[in-house]
């Protein structure tokens, strides 16, 4: 049976969000490799599959980074983005409608997020791409759990 080790879907959101504004918004294919290496080497299994999602996680992160950089707290706004993003894809496992959208975008204005539409819609694809991850198995690597 595979083991998880530290790797769950909130660190992968946590470390995808810290590195895009670690990053600036910016990063090359070399930042890409040694951020997959740091990634591994926190115990995640990274399947081609599971580097395809968080690839597209961290460009709708990095879009939506770009349209928020004018926040004064960005890595504040950032983090809020990822927590509430975790707990959202918790809570309704995954799938959800255009009210539960909805209601992730008001959870978001509570916490004194103002989103721009450009920056909504980006959002959403931080969402899917968060979504893919957390339907996605993360397995801890070794220990012969193939």
């Amino acid at each position: 049976m595979a083991r998880q080790v530290f790797g769950s879907f909130e660190d992968l959101i946590e470390l995808a969000s810290k590195f895009v504004d670690q990053q600036n918004g910016k990063w090359d294919h070399t930042a890409w490799l040694e951020f997959l290496s740091n990634i591994q080497k926190k115990g995640f299994y990274l399947s081609n599959d599971m580097q395809s999602y968080l690839g597209s996680m961290l460009e709708s992160m990095k879009k939506l980074y770009t349209t928020i950089s004018s926040t004064a707290e960005l890595q504040s706004t950032l983090l809020g983005i990822s927590e509430n993003t975790i707990t959202f894809i918790k809570k309704t496992q995954g799938t959800w409608d255009h009210t539960g959208w909805e209601s992730f975008i008001k959870d978001l204005q509570k916490r004194g997020l103002s989103l721009t539409e450009e920056a909504t819609t980006y959002l959403g694809g931080v969402l899917e791409a968060a979504k893919e991850l957390y339907t996605f198995p993360i397995k801890g690597s070794g220990d012969g759990d193939k």
